[in-house]
């Protein structure tokens, strides 16, 4: 089964609001994890066409720089949650035969939820990676005491029984060590 990692809005924008040094570094694993095993990867780019007060619109350019190395993998923008607003995206997941994806990124609560339920609508296998999706949101943005905001969601979509949700270790030893 064909395997393709979709990384999330991993912009200046974003990661400036405060410190996800731990997430990035996961992501960056997860990141050379697909290059080992000559998986494909696609970054995706979130620009805000119209809400000025956003961190990421579309004027503040430094801000929409995606702070991890790119390489030579195909960066798609979209602006909206969903990664699979920009059709590209399906259309490239087709084209390289993948039937199953990996997500991780930035925000959790937002475009890492709507791009894992959609992927999962669109018929792929979807795996959310939970320690390399992370949110620049905390309890007090949504007046939640003691919420954790990844794991949160997580739980949620694991509940599901339509997303699987594991952390690094255990996509490491499920998907990779057997391979």
């Amino acid at each position: 089964m064909n395997k393709a990692l979709i990384v999330l809005d991993v912009q200046h924008g974003l990661t400036s609001l405060r410190d996800v040094s731990a997430t990035l570094e996961k992501i960056e694993s997860v990141i050379h994890v697909f290059e080992k095993m000559n998986w494909p990867v696609v970054f995706i780019k979130h620009v805000d066409e119209h809400q000025e007060e956003s961190s990421l619109y579309r004027g503040k350019t430094e801000n929409l720089e995606i702070v991890v190395d790119t390489r030579q993998y195909p960066v798609l923008v979209k602006n909206k949650p969903s990664a699979f607003s920009n059709s590209e995206l399906k259309r490239w997941l087709l084209d390289q035969q993948v039937e199953h994806v990996f997500i991780t990124g930035f925000n959790m609560e937002y475009c890492c939820l709507f791009t894992a339920i959609t992927a999962e609508h669109e018929g792929f296998n979807v795996t959310l990676i939970e320690d390399a999706a992370g949110t620049v949101n905390t309890a007090d943005t949504y007046e939640m005491e003691g919420l954790d905001i990844p794991d949160f969601i997580g739980s949620i979509l694991n509940w599901s029984g339509c997303i699987e949700v594991l952390y690094t270790d255990e996509f490491m030893d499920k998907f990779v060590q057997n391979s």
